[in-house]
Order: C-alpha cells, then structure tokens, then sequence
C-alpha cells in the first residue's frame, strides 16, 4: 500500500463533524510537498502553505517553493504572496488560510496545510491569541529604543515588562513586538495569550507527520542545497543586495541566505557558504525535530 493509499484509508475510517483540514508536517527537505501534492491529486484537494518563509515571492528557490508545472495540476495558496520588506504575522498568515477555507468550501475541494514552521502549525490547531494590531508609532518607538541601547539592555527592559516572555523568546523581533504591545496596551503579552479569545480556524483536523532517519534527512537536504545552488540560489540572493533590503529583516533568516551573501561579499568562498548553509540546515532539522516530538500530536504518522 503506498503512503497516499494509506492517508486515504485512515483518513475515510474517522468520523468528522464536517469535512477537515488535512495537516502535513515534518522536518525541512522530507518531502512533505511531493507528498501533498500526489494526495491532493488524488482526493480534489488544495494545497495551502504552512512555512514562513515560502511566504516571500523574493526566495522561490531557497525556500523551495512550488514549481509552476505544479501549480497547473494543483491549486497551491499562500505562496510568494509577500515582499521580504513586508511584515507578516502569524495572524495575518491565519487570516489568510481562513479566507483561503472559505473558497476551498464553495468549490468543495479538500484543503491540505502543509510546511515545517511549528509556530503555523500550532497555530492553525491551537489558534491564537487576538491581540490588537499595534500601531507603528509604538512599533517605532520600541525600534528605536532597541537601537540605541543594544539587544542585551533591551533584553532587561522586556524582562521587567514581561520575564515569562523573555525566558522563551529572545529574538530581536520578538521583543521589539512585545515591548511594542506593552506601550500601546499597558498589557503585556504573555497576559495577552493568556486571556483573549482566539481565534480558531476549525476544530477538525487529521494531523500526518513524516518520520526518516536523521541521517537520511541530513543526505536530502544537502542534496537539495546542492539543486539550490544549480538552481541560481546565488543570483537569488545577489537581487536581495541590489535591492538594498535590510538584513535583519525576517525573510534573511532563510536557510542560506546569510552565507551566500558573505560569498558575494567576498568574505567566504563558495564552498564555504554551501557547507556552512548545509551545516545550519542540519541543526534546523535537529530543532524541528525536537518541537515535533514535544508539541504535535499525529493521526497518522508515516515513514519515508
């Protein structure tokens, strides 16, 4: 029986309210994608995305978004829908899955959430807090505060703002987001999660997780950096320069990205960059992994 007979199975012996989100996750460079794609194939389903940064219409390679052939056969959503400058929330990504549910309703296909970022994932399960969309002039603030007294100092500041917090996110712009609400709202933002309602996509779901051995894992996604590179990974993030982004936005985080700007910068070779871009995928995986095992709960899970 193949992986896609054996999702059909299970997924038609469960009894749902109403028809449900199909969840497919898994470590980066598994092939959560090509599994989808052959499931929706053969259900009429949709395939919406689930990873932060396939978000940004910038990095189509890096981030290892649909090919276009694809998209022909198969209706794919929120891919490439944002600019790198832009900001992007896991509300509004919510959002915009909610919206994307609406139609898949109306045209009743089955709609397939599929991606690696644990925090989409949860959400999408979980919901989330809706805190008020905060100003720029707070958000402004809170950034110039950040630059003029450092990431560390600033750190303190958030901490006697809000230390339950600070113990579990020290990213820049998490806490410029949270010292942010706290000046509009006088709340801070662990009270903000723990007390509103939130918002829901759906309460039905049939949650898949795909399962390799590390190692196995570790060969396909230097196999796959390696396409990347054959791909024009490098003329890829060569227009991020040319465009004069700024570096600490979120989309630089992308897995790559910060080496192959070194190589172009002459700081590194190009070999350099791939096995330092190889060497960072793998202890992504090793954190995906560990979020996996502590925080989802799986219908089915399936070996690669």
């Amino acid at each position: 029986m193949s992986n896609v007979e054996l999702i059909i199975e299970r997924f038609s012996n469960l009894q749902f309210d109403k028809s449900p989100i199909i969840i497919i996750t898994g470590p980066t460079g598994i092939g959560k994608s090509s599994l989808a794609l052959s499931l929706a194939k053969k259900i009429d389903g949709i395939i919406i995305n689930a990873d932060s940064m396939q978000i940004y219409k910038e990095l189509k390679i890096l981030s290892s978004q649909p090919i276009e052939e694809d998209k022909k056969f198969i209706s794919h959503y929120l891919y490439g829908i944002r600019s790198i400058v832009e900001k992007f929330s896991v509300m509004e990504w919510l959002g915009l899955v909610n919206e994307t549910l609406n139609i898949v309703s109306v045209k009743k296909k089955i709609p397939i959430l599929v991606g690696g970022t644990g925090l989409y994932i949860r959400s999408a399960i979980e919901g989330v807090s809706k805190i008020p969309i905060i100003n720029n002039k707070f958000l402004e603030k809170s950034k110039r505060l950040f630059n003029t007294v450092g990431i560390l100092e600033f750190r303190k500041i958030v901490r006697k703002i809000d230390s339950d917090f600070v113990i579990k996110n020290i990213d820049k712009h998490r806490l410029i987001r949270a010292h942010s609400v706290f000046l509009q709202t006088g709340i801070n933002i662990s009270k903000w999660h723990k007390n509103s309602e939130r918002f829901n996509l759906s309460n039905n779901y049939f949650c898949i997780l795909l399962e390799q051995e590390r190692e196995k894992i570790y060969e396909n996604c230097e196999k796959r950096f390696d396409d990347f590179i054959y791909k024009g990974a490098v003329d890829e993030v060569q227009l991020l320069i040319e465009k004069n982004f700024d570096r600490s936005l979120p989309g630089f985080k992308c897995l790559g990205v910060i080496w192959i700007l070194k190589y172009l910068e002459k700081k590194i070779s190009l070999q350099d960059a791939i096995l330092l871009s190889k060497r960072d995928t793998r202890r992504y995986v090793k954190r995906q992994l560990t979020w996996l095992r502590h925080n989802f709960n799986p219908d089915l899970i399936i070996q690669i």
